[in-house]
């Protein structure tokens, strides 16, 4: 199993142009509204499921929370899977935030599928997986085509359905960009199992960035004999240290007699290995703790204190760099540009679009309605400092006299919290 580290600073990532996918989905407070209907024969419903009850009908389909979280007490995925004798070997990694790198830890855990307890950790890895599946999803010949569905080195009978959208990303690293989106993870039988991304874009107005802001979104089950297909969604994990890793790692699976298993961040999916077989899904544990005081005051604050730091880095910069005044703040001396660490003048966001972890956590995390509208507030004013950032033309006309050249009237964009007056920003009282 491999080992992430994903430094957050510097990182030489190509960023290209994107294609999405013809899917528009949003944010859900929990798993039972976040869904995608099927296309096939049945139609799937949410139901709640029977308070302490372990068993799963053959025809029902039911997501279960593990407390990894409680048990490792640091941000715990499913990372691998495999069956035994005895049920299930999950390959667990907890992870930890080191300055600007995300590092994780592998765990191996036995699971009873039947009971649902699990076993005691060992501090070890490589379980034996199940074989990679024959089949994979190549990328089409443009964004906006669909996949080639391969059978080894040859074309597979069956071609990927169009009415499935996938998403092409250009934001992930260019080695295997499309494996970041679109995976077959497993095979049952005729049935293969490939997990999709989406949606096609955040909810706000961030560039799509290095990982293109996408999460495993849908599971899809096709039969590669028959054409059929089911369309399940992924419960979503809300974890400010897992953003990237749960981006990076497509869902786990294992196959065991009549059912298929699929692992997604603290999520044990259970179906019937005939999937057209599904009639109904099940949650059980869903987290309340997303909406917590304390992890919505976070978010709050840390799109707030983005947003009025690059306000305010891109007024001085203005103010002290090409117009050379330090009559009403702190500028360095000479020709250099003030020293910020907003957003608007990050390295990794200036050259990659990345915005970091902890922002898109807090943009995505589910709010009640009153706190959700100061968000949104606050999203604009950061995307309204983003978009007035000056460094752009800095990097084009490097001097503040070709700045000035270029914008003889002043400054050229309005930033919340100043005003603009005699060809300078100045802050409201």
């Amino acid at each position: 199993m491999k080992r992430l580290a994903l430094l957050l600073w510097g990182m030489g990532i190509t960023v290209g142009m994107s294609g999405c996918g013809a899917l528009n989905a949003s944010v859900a407070v929990t798993p039972h509204r976040h869904h995608a209907k099927s296309t096939a024969t049945h139609h799937i419903t949410h139901q709640a499921s029977p308070p302490g009850s372990a068993f799963v009908p053959s025809t029902t389909v039911q997501w279960l929370r593990l407390p990894l979280r409680t048990v490792f007490s640091q941000p715990t995925m499913i990372g691998g899977m495999a069956a035994n004798d005895n049920g299930l070997v999950l390959q667990v990694e907890s992870y930890t935030l080191n300055q600007n790198a995300v590092r994780g830890t592998d765990h191996v855990v036995p699971w009873n599928p039947k009971s649902q307890v699990l076993g005691i950790p060992s501090a070890s890895s490589g379980i034996s997986s199940t074989p990679t599946p024959v089949y994979q999803l190549l990328p089409g010949a443009t964004s906006n085509s669909p996949p080639r569905l391969m059978n080894g080195k040859s074309s597979a009978a069956i071609s990927w359905p169009t009415q499935i959208s996938t998403y092409q990303s250009g934001q992930n690293p260019a080695s295997t960009p499309f494996q970041f989106d679109n995976r077959v993870i497993g095979q049952s039988g005729q049935w293969i199992w490939v997990a999709l991304k989406g949606p096609d874009r955040a909810n706000w107005d961030f560039p799509s960035g290095v990982w293109g802001f996408r999460h495993w979104d849908r599971l899809v089950a096709l039969n590669v004999a028959t054409g059929q297909y089911r369309i399940f969604s992924l419960p979503r994990s809300y974890s400010e240290t897992l953003t990237y890793p749960l981006w990076s790692q497509p869902p786990a699976f294992a196959t065991a007699a009549t059912h298929v298993y699929i692992g997604i961040g603290s999520w044990i999916g259970t179906f019937p290995a005939n999937p057209l077989l599904a009639e109904k899904i099940l949650y059980r544990g869903s987290p309340s703790s997303s909406l917590t005081t304390a992890r919505i005051h976070r978010a709050l604050t840390l799109i707030n204190q983005n947003a009025w730091q690059s306000v305010d880095a891109d007024a001085a910069f203005w103010n002290c760099y090409v117009m050379k005044d330090s009559s009403r703040q702190a500028c360095p001396a000479g020709d250099a540009m003030p020293f910020s660490s907003a957003l608007s003048q990050s390295p990794t966001y200036f050259n990659h679009g990345d915005v970091g972890f902890s922002l898109i956590w807090a943009s995505l995390l589910p709010m009640p309605h009153e706190d959700a509208k100061q968000r949104t507030i606050a999203m604009q004013y950061l995307n309204q400092a983003l978009k007035a950032s000056l460094l752009y033309d800095w990097i084009g006309n490097p001097s503040s006299q070709a700045i000035r050249h270029q914008y003889p009237d002043g400054p050229p964009y309005a930033l919340p919290g100043y005003y603009r007056k005699n060809g300078m920003y100045w802050a409201k009282t």
